[in-house]
Order: structure tokens, then C-alpha cells, then sequence
């Protein structure tokens, strides 16, 4: 008998004959099972870049049109497109410096953020000028004629002035120190001896400064007559340029550079978030606890030994002979045991014994027979399947 018949009969009991006839694609409920994790995943990721694209315009800066929070300006921006004035908001000076040509409107809120070059170019600007929170250093960056007060205004004001805009709101909501008005200009609300509201014309073009924003925010624009302030000032020309200067990081006060993290864009950290979300939801999916394992038909019929010889010409191929001799004799245990009523795998020296005694054989033969070393080729191997074959009959006939 050669191996590879000892192996056949070794494994014979491994496999069984399989039907033909059955198809091996998976059902659709198959394909379900296997692609809803994923679909769930994407479903993920996409509703997540969904409300980060929605949620993107409902923050910003203050006064910002672009920004649906209560301190910004997207209401006022709503209520100017439906008057027929477009409004342009941009976040860099020089581009908003080259759309406010003359016949337009240029808002600056946040003026202290800007640099003294960028409040120069914007002073010498056609357009007419709306500035919003101007202290003095910003007054004197933009070359203004009129000084800051220091006293706090209430916090309702009335207009007690001829400007139209005022006149037709009436009170408004208008809080922090006024200005004085120069020579020739218009202060509208007054309160603790400035003017929170100061217009006047110089070099061509007009200019308003508003001590507050308020009247302009999302969360105030409906209270008093702010909206028909807001809207009073700034739909006199078919274009409004709002220029909304991006905040800048304060720098550290030990000298050292700023974090990386806070020169990202808030996007980015958004758009991270979702990958990691998504990498640990595949991750889970991927390491979930497999089931039972589920045998399947074969489209054809495969005879026993033909699987065998062909795992007995793999071994062969692969110099497995410590795998080869381990099959064979765990299959020789495993059938002497069952006959000897030891059952599945017994224990060595009980097993040995038990064969000795029934074969006449020494226990030390029969014990290097079924646990001994491994052949170092193929005649030992050989020799080897035959030694077991003739120990197991001598068994079978006892």
C-alpha cells in the first residue's frame, strides 16, 4: 500500500460525496447581509457631509450675512436681495476694495481686524462707507473727522435727528460710546453726550458709522425698528460689498508658535471626524464574530480519494512529512481506540498498553510505532504506513 492509499484511507471519513445540481450564487438576502454594513457606513458618511454642508452656512463670524446665528447677519441680507440689492460678502480687503466702485455700498464690520494699510485703501474707496464698531484706532486708520466718546449709551435709543433712515425707524437698539459729529455731518441717537449713529459726506462718497451692530443682527432685527434702520442705511445702491475680516489667532503670550490644530479649517476637522467614524464602523464590521460555518452543495460530485491523493501529492510536493506521518498516525489511534472501547483520542500510556497487550507486541515498539519521531523521507515514511497498517490488522484479529 503506498502513502498515498494510506492517506486515502485515513481521511476517508473527512469528506462525503456532494449533490450536483445546486447553484452556488448567493441569494439577494445573502448579498443583503453581506453589503448592509457598508450601505449603513455610507448612509453615514453621507448624512454627516450633509449636515456639515448645511451646518457650514449656519456659522460664521459676527455680523457675517453668510451666518444664521443670533449675532449674525443673514436676515438683514435676505430682506436687502428681496429689496433688489445684492449683497456680496467677502472676507478678504483688497477684493472687497476692488467691488466697491462707485453707486455701491461697502459695509465693514469687525474694522479692527484689518491692517492700517487695508483701513487706507478702504478710506480712499468711491463706494459709499458703513462702518460698524469703530473705536479710535480705527478712526484714525480710516482718517475719519469725528472722535469716540467714553460713556456707555442705554440700550434703546431715540433717532432725535432729520436723517430719513432714522426718522422712519424710530427707536432702535444701540448700545456703547457715541461719537461726535463733525462740522457739516448728521448724529442720529444720541445718549451720555456722543451719537451712536454719524453720517456725513467727505471726498465724494458718504459715510456712516454705527457705534453697535445690534440693529443688524439676526436676533435683534425685529425688535424696535432696527430692521427699518438696517434697511434704511444700506438699500440706497443696488450693490452692498460686506466685508467681514477673518478673525486672527491672538498670539501666544510665551512666544511660542500656534498649534497646528488651530491653523486647520474647521471643515477639515469635520471632514476627519466622518473618515474616523467611518473607518471604525468598517472596522467592526470586519471584525464581527463569525457564525457557524454552513456547508454548501458542490456544483459537482468529487470521489473521496480523488481529494485525498490530491492532498497526498500536496504534502508530497511541499516535503510535509511531519504533517503526513501526524495523519496517519492519529487516524491509527483513532480507529485502535474506538476498537479497544477507549474512545476518541485516549490517553497515550492507556492506549499503548492496551496495544501491547493485544498485539504481543513490546509497549516500547508500539509506543514509537504511534508517537515516535518524524520520518526523515520518503522511504521512512513509507516504512512507516506499512508498520502501522500491519499493527492495526494484528489488533482486528484478536
Amino acid at each position: 500500500m503506498t502513502v498515498t492509499e494510506e492517506l486515502a484511507r485515513v481521511a476517508t471519513s473527512e469528506s462525503g460525496p456532494v449533490r450536483a445540481g445546486h447553484s452556488t450564487d448567493p441569494t439577494i438576502r445573502q448579498r443583503w447581509r453581506r453589503a448592509r454594513v457598508l450601505v449603513g457606513a455610507a448612509v453615514v458618511v453621507v448624512v454627516g457631509a450633509t449636515l456639515v454642508a448645511l451646518g457650514s452656512g449656519r456659522s460664521g463670524a459676527a455680523l457675517d450675512p453668510r451666518s444664521y446665528t443670533s449675532s449674525g447677519t443673514h436676515a438683514l441680507s435676505v430682506l436687502l436681495e428681496q429689496r433688489g440689492v445684492h449683497v456680496v460678502a467677502e472676507t478678504d480687503a483688497p477684493t472687497a476694495e476692488q467691488l466697491a466702485v462707485k453707486g455701491t455700498t461697502l459695509v465693514v464690520v469687525s474694522p479692527e481686524l484689518l491692517s492700517t494699510d487695508e483701513l487706507t485703501a478702504i478710506a480712499s474707496s468711491r463706494a459709499d462707507l458703513v462702518v460698524v464698531g469703530a473705536r479710535l484706532d480705527v478712526i484714525q486708520g480710516l482718517g475719519l473727522p469725528l472722535a469716540p466718546e467714553t460713556d456707555d449709551g442705554s440700550t434703546v435709543r431715540l433717532p432725535s435727528c432729520s436723517l430719513q433712515a432714522a426718522t422712519v425707524a424710530g427707536s432702535a437698539q444701540l448700545t456703547g460710546p457715541g461719537y461726535t459729529v463733525p462740522s457739516g455731518g448728521t448724529g442720529c441717537y444720541p445718549d451720555g453726550g456722543g451719537f451712536a449713529l454719524v453720517t456725513f459726506e467727505t471726498s465724494g462718497h458718504r459715510v456712516t458709522v454705527l457705534a453697535d451692530g445690534t440693529p443688524l443682527m439676526n436676533s435683534s432685527l425685529a425688535k424696535d425698528g432696527n430692521a427699518a434702520l438696517a434697511l434704511g442705511l444700506l438699500d440706497t445702491h443696488p450693490i452692498v460689498v460686506w466685508l467681514v475680516p477673518p478673525e486672527i489667532a491672538p498670539a501666544s503670550t510665551s512666544g511660542g508658535n500656534a498649534s497646528v490644530q488651530s491653523l486647520l479649517p474647521s471643515r477639515l476637522k469635520s471632514a476627519f471626524l466622518q473618515l474616523v467614524i467611518a473607518v471604525v464602523i468598517v472596522a467592526i464590521w470586519r471584525g464581527r464574530r463569525l457564525g457557524r460555518l454552513v456547508p454548501e452543495d458542490l456544483p459537482v460530485v468529487v470521489r473521496q480519494s480523488e481529494t485525498v491523493r490530491g492532498r497526498s501529492r500536496l504534502y508530497r510536493r511541499s516535503r510535509s512529512l511531519d504533517t503526513a506521518a501526524h495523519a496517519l498516525r492519529e487516524g491509527t489511534r483513532d480507529r485502535l481506540g474506538h476498537r479497544l472501547g477507549l474512545g476518541p483520542r485516549p490517553q497515550p500510556a492507556a492506549l499503548v498498553q492496551a496495544i501491547a497487550a493485544r498485539a504481543g507486541r513490546p509497549g516500547a515498539q508500539v509506543e514509537a510505532l504511534l508517537y515516535g519521531s518524524t520520518p526523515v523521507d520518503d522511504l521512512t515514511l513509507v516504512t512507516l504506513a506499512h508498520a502501522l497498517t500491519a499493527l492495526e490488522q494484528e489488533v482486528l484479529r484478536t
